[in-house]
């Protein structure tokens, strides 16, 4: 009897199926994570673009003058920035609730993963734009460094900008890496999209590590995270925001999840 009573619950969660509000909110945490995933495909290009546009590579004073002549500009850029970091975050969570059934640990350490990467920018890029705005901005006490210094510095922070941005594309690359895993072993998110995200996560680990170790070659490697990365963040987030989940097999694992933890 112990033993029909003990395989009985493993039967049920073979075949049970999401009630109406399990759908629902499944519904609303994917298209929630689709729409954050297309505005960050959207504001970050914009707002790099807006600060890149203003860099000059190795003339300082060219640099310097342009950001001062188009402070809004340079300040807009980093408000977008600034508001990637918010929705980075935000789906960090969104994405731990959909996956923490397959495994709870490593949706955590993939959620964090995302987190960092967002702390990352914050701290790095956003502070070195900051930094650049005050090398332009002429105030008095900048007077103890002449024109010249001030300019190379403002340059040299956005130099920084590029080499921080190698610190973030580790963290993104793990994240990556660990929701490829979590997407192909999930049976509610098709196994291409989570094959196609460990191959993101593999190029952006690759182009961190191998401009890390040998920046001659960051212009290869920025194509080849080009062409592993965008098949897989672009395909997680049109299949989140138009298909969803398969709301019964989300249910039967986390049902199976709720099982092993008792």
């Amino acid at each position: 009897m112990a033993a029909s009573t003990d395989a009985q619950p493993r039967t049920s969660a073979e075949h049970l199926t999401a009630t109406p509000d399990q759908r629902a909110r499944l519904r609303r945490l994917t298209r929630v994570a689709g729409v954050l995933y297309l505005a960050i495909f959207l504001l970050y290009p914009l707002s790099t673009t807006a600060r890149s546009l203003l860099v000059v590579p190795g003339d300082a004073a060219t640099t310097a003058a342009n950001v001062a002549a188009s402070e809004s500009l340079f300040r807009w850029g980093l408000a977008g920035e600034a508001a990637v970091v918010l929705i980075e975050i935000a789906l960090a969570g969104v994405l731990y609730t959909l996956l923490r059934p397959v495994s709870r640990t490593l949706s955590l350490a993939a959620a964090l993963a995302r987190a960092g990467e967002g702390v990352v920018m914050a701290a790095g890029n956003l502070v070195t734009g900051i930094m650049t705005l005050v090398m332009v901005s002429g105030a008095g006490y900048l007077t103890a460094l002449s024109l010249e210094q001030r300019d190379a510095l403002a340059l040299a922070y956005q130099d920084a900008n590029g080499q921080v941005v190698l610190v973030w594309g580790l963290f993104f690359g793990l994240h990556l890496v660990l929701l490829g895993w979590l997407v192909w072993r999930s049976g509610f998110l098709p196994r291409l999209i989570g094959l196609l995200l460990l191959l993101a996560g593999v190029g952006y680990l690759a182009q961190s590590f191998g401009v890390l170790v040998a920046p001659g070659l960051a212009g290869p490697l920025d194509v080849v995270v080009l062409v592993l990365a965008v098949p897989g963040e672009l395909a997680i987030a049109v299949w989140l925001l138009v298909r969803g989940v398969d709301a019964d097999a989300w249910a039967r694992r986390a049902t199976a999840a709720h099982q092993s933890q008792l």
